[in-house]
C-alpha cells in the first residue's frame, strides 16, 4: 500500500503576530475584526493596554494584547458585557499560567520531567521549608 503524502492544509489559518511587532489601532482593529471603538472601550475599562500611550502615533498594541483582545472577545460570548466578570478571568488566567510556569520550572530544578510523577517531591508532606536562594531545607520553627 502506498503511504499518502503530506498535503499542506487548505485551512485558514489564525494570524499568530510577534509578540515584539507593533499595529496601529486599526491594523489591530483589522486583525481581529473588532470595531475601534471597541478597543477603546476595553482600553478604558483597563481589559486591553496599548503598547504606546496616545502621542503623535495614537494606539499601538502588540502581539500580547492581540491575544489578549481575542480572550476578551471570546469571553463576551459568555459574559456579555459584564466587563468587571471578565477583568476577573483575565486576572485568574494570568495568574493560571504563572503558576504552570512555576510548576514546569521546579520540575526541571528537581530534575523530573512531570511534576505528576511524584507530587511528593515537589509537595513534601512533612513541615519544612525550602530556602529558595541556597536551596537548602530547614525544619519550622
Amino acid at each position: 500500500m502506498r503511504e499518502s503524502a503530506q498535503v499542506p492544509s487548505r485551512e485558514i489559518q489564525l494570524f499568530e503576530p510577534p509578540a515584539d511587532e507593533l499595529y496601529t489601532i486599526e491594523t489591530t482593529s483589522h486583525i481581529v475584526d473588532v470595531p475601534r471603538r471597541t478597543i477603546l472601550i476595553y482600553c478604558k475599562h483597563h481589559l486591553l493596554s496599548p503598547a504606546t500611550g496616545t502621542t503623535d502615533h495614537g494606539y499601538c498594541f502588540n502581539g500580547n494584547a492581540i491575544r489578549t483582545l481575542r480572550r476578551i472577545e471570546a469571553l463576551r460570548t459568555v459574559c456579555g458585557n459584564d466587563f468587571a466578570g471578565i477583568q476577573i478571568i483575565l486576572d485568574l488566567t494570568a495568574a493560571l499560567e504563572r503558576l504552570r510556569s512555576d510548576i514546569r520550572l521546579l520540575s526541571r530544578a528537581k530534575g523530573t520531567d512531570s511534576w505528576r510523577e511524584d507530587d511528593s517531591k515537589v509537595f513534601p508532606a512533612s513541615p519544612r521549608r525550602i530556602d529558595v536562594r541556597s536551596g537548602s531545607r530547614r525544619k519550622r520553627k
